[in-house]
């Protein structure tokens, strides 16, 4: 009796402590769309559950959601960016137990065109690309609220070798290099990876050396691999990606590109931009998504940190501008034909296999996985 007395508690104790997978959908809103939508995600057969819907609106002012982000740990503080017609914001929310958002607090920026938003280490600031050619840094208060706009840097030139995409700066996205201070933020329109030291007391970003990427490349999205040892950048413009080492005592990327690697099929002649890029759970997998040729390309990750090409597997909708990995699941955000795709991660092979599960939301850019 003892014995079943203690495993029933046992049983209890481990329910409380499961999480629930929540999928956030970031939409450029529409007429049949009201902002971010949430659905539960299930580990079994990788089906989503509709949850809520939250509608952004600031003064009777519909405003776009163009990426959304928290951090790995549970119950997250979620971050908008929210793309208005004369201004850009940012805003935390908290998950209710409706499935919609509950808005903490939100800030106006200086740039009108946010795009990517990055939370440190010790989650006590926020970064905020910007698509006009701008950075942003915000403190973060205990309660994960946004203070005011604490730096601001503006880049005005670009490369000009893609004219229509780079003749003045981009700043698409930025990431925090683990167990240190140090920033990098891609600039699309220059063709570079600039580098930044947080000085935390003065709330301010200091300039570190800047690597060049290829020109007319436009580096887009960055993610760390899970040693923290090289760092990965999928280029716009180019279709390609970029891999750097990091090194551990400066906590700098490498001056020189260790790979380039496409991410279209030999052969394939028409036009296609690179979008998004995630890790496997595992850390032995690559994924970006590209638009055009419609696909999520699928690498290995080899033990010195180079590629190699496995899989393109089709995103079974037009322009796939997100993406976000969760354990063994891969879901696939498709912009333009308004829908989203979830596939099973092969553990072993990296191959992606479509579940059936498709589900049909206007307007959706961005995607986020948390757990509540």
């Amino acid at each position: 009796m003892r014995l079943s007395i203690a495993f029933l508690c046992l049983a209890l104790d481990v329910s409380a402590a499961q999480t629930q997978p929540i999928v956030f959908a970031a939409t450029w809103t529409k007429k049949t769309t009201s902002g971010i939508a949430t659905f539960k995600l299930n580990l079994v057969d990788g089906t989503l559950t509709p949850y809520g819907v939250t509608p952004h609106t600031i003064e009777e002012d519909e405003l776009n959601p163009t990426f959304i982000q928290g951090t790995n740990k549970p119950n997250s503080v979620i971050y908008a960016l929210n793309r208005g017609s004369s201004a850009g914001f940012v805003t935390a929310m908290t998950l209710q137990p409706d499935g919609k958002l509950k808005v903490l607090n939100q800030q106006e920026m200086r740039g009108k065109a946010p795009v990517h938003v990055a939370i440190s280490e010790k989650e006590d600031f926020i970064s905020v690309s910007n698509y006009a050619g701008c950075l942003s840094l915000f403190p973060l208060n205990a309660d994960g609220s946004i203070e005011k706009e604490t730096f601001y840097q503006n880049f005005t030139t670009g490369s000009n070798v893609i004219a229509k995409d780079q003749a003045t700066s981009h700043i698409h996205s930025s990431l925090w290099l683990p167990k240190s201070n140090n920033l990098v933020a891609a600039d699309l329109g220059n063709d570079e990876l600039l580098q930044f030291e947080l000085d935390a007391p003065e709330q301010t970003l200091n300039s570190l050396r800047t690597v060049k990427r290829r020109p007319g490349s436009g580096p887009r999205h960055m993610v760390l691999g899970t040693t923290g040892d090289y760092l990965y950048v999928n280029d716009e413009l180019s279709n390609t990606v970029g891999v750097y080492k990091v090194d551990k005592k400066t906590n700098l990327l490498s001056q020189k590109v260790l790979q380039v690697i496409t991410t279209l099929p030999a052969g394939f002649t028409n036009t296609s931009t690179s979008a998004d890029i995630g890790l496997s759970s595992n850390g032995k997998f690559l994924f970006v998504s590209n638009r055009g040729h419609d696909s999520v390309a699928s690498y290995a990750i080899l033990p010195d940190g180079t590629l190699k090409c496995l899989h393109f597997e089709s995103s079974r909708g037009i322009l796939p501008r997100g993406l976000v990995v969760y354990q063994d699941w891969l879901i696939v955000a498709n912009q333009a034909s308004d829908n989203m795709f979830v596939f099973k991660i092969n553990a072993e092979t990296g191959a992606l296999t479509y579940t059936g599960n498709s589900y049909k939301i206007d307007g959706v850019v961005d995607l986020y996985v948390g757990e509540y």
